[in-house]
């Protein structure tokens, strides 16, 4: 595809979003994406997940530094894909940077951060970050500038939030995504903090607050519905749906897909009990506590080899408890409970009542 040599007044390419612009670009689906996902960046011209991640590396590789905000701003991450699709060079890059409507609302700010970011980092320059009283020599030497203050109550007010949604984190990711936060100026742009904190969380780390409450619940329901959470669902599964629902989407919607994932090796008339609203739990409780009691065990469950076998009819059916027991007296466990010893004693005793050796 040809580069719109058109350049708007200041310099700067306009990025393209009707598709009958003969310069909007489609973005072909990649690896990672959904048929929804693709779908979508064909039509809107913007991709998400695997795709965003893409066009993020080689944007870093192509043109050097590119701050996380490019990661998060729709017009920005837009940007980037225009400029690796259609192989912008660095000054056209550059120029359309500069024509963004981020940029023109943010450009003083940043200049002016991006001074007192140099000058804290000028007074430190001879520290050694290594020395085991680096911290109290920064904040001796540069704990008064305007920059070191907005970083220390930027990383306080991140720290409280990365605690609320119990996104783990280590004093170095504490500080390099406070930086993020502060050398970009947004500190206070509670959109985009969103969006980036969104991008921090990982199921394996979330011990605490409402990402691991979240966890913590579909972990129960998938085992409502016989389902072993971590076994069946990888981290990367959990971890997309606890950001799915960090963005806005509802608990319901996921259990919903954990629902169909337990519904793909059930008859259709169980399956038709659970679109009622029943998990796997509930519909199967009679059989298992009958064939637990009958059988005198504890351990029996919903998912057992030989109750899934026998709890069912043809038509896959779920059979009265009282077929159930019939059943159960053919199950090789049966001849050792109670029961079954009884009911041998008493057919021993007619037996010897028959022959006349018992009065």
């Amino acid at each position: 595809m040809a580069i719109n040599p058109n350049v708007i007044e200041g310099g700067g390419l306009v990025v393209p979003t009707d598709p009958k612009d003969p310069y909007w670009t489609a973005i072909n689906p990649m690896t990672g994406m959904t048929a929804a996902q693709a779908a979508a960046a064909q039509a809107a011209g913007s991709v998400t997940g695997t795709a965003e991640n893409y066009y993020f590396s080689e944007a870093k590789k192509k043109y050097g530094y590119i701050d996380s905000i490019f990661a998060t701003d729709d017009e920005l991450k837009k940007l980037l894909i225009y400029a690796i699709t259609n192989n912008l060079s660095d000054a056209q890059f550059q120029a359309q940077l500069t024509s963004t409507q981020w940029y023109i609302k943010n450009s003083g700010t940043l200049q002016a951060r991006g001074f007192s970011r140099r000058q804290y980092e000028e007074l430190i320059k001879n520290l050694n970050p290594s020395d085991p009283d680096y911290d109290k020599k920064v904040k001796e030497i540069a704990g008064n500038t305007d920059y070191a203050r907005g970083l220390d109550t930027t990383k306080a007010a991140l720290e409280q939030q990365l605690i609320t949604k119990g996104i783990g984190y280590t004093a170095a990711e504490l500080d390099s995504w406070s930086k993020d936060l502060y050398n970009g100026a947004n500190e206070k742009n509670t959109a985009y903090i969103s969006r980036y904190l969104n991008t921090k969380i990982g199921a394996g780390s979330l011990t605490k607050g409402t990402g691991a409450t979240n966890l913590e619940d579909l972990a129960d329901y998938a085992s409502s519905q016989g389902l072993q959470f971590d076994k069946y669902f990888s981290k990367a599964q959990q971890t997309t749906w606890i950001q799915r629902i960090d963005a806005g989407e509802s608990l319901a919607a996921i259990k919903k897909e954990i629902e169909t994932a337990a519904m793909i090796s059930e008859s259709e008339p169980v399956q038709n009990l659970m679109r009622q609203g029943l998990t796997r739990s509930t519909i199967y409780q009679p059989l298992v506590a009958r064939a637990n009691s009958k059988l005198q065990r504890v351990d029996i469950t919903m998912n057992d080899e030989w109750l899934q076998k026998n709890a069912k009819d043809e038509k896959g059916n779920l059979r009265p408890v009282w077929q159930m027991d019939t059943a159960l007296m053919n199950h090789p466990d049966w001849e050792f409970t109670d029961e079954a010893q009884e009911k041998v004693g008493d057919v021993t005793l007619r037996i010897l009542r028959d022959f006349g050796f018992q009065g």
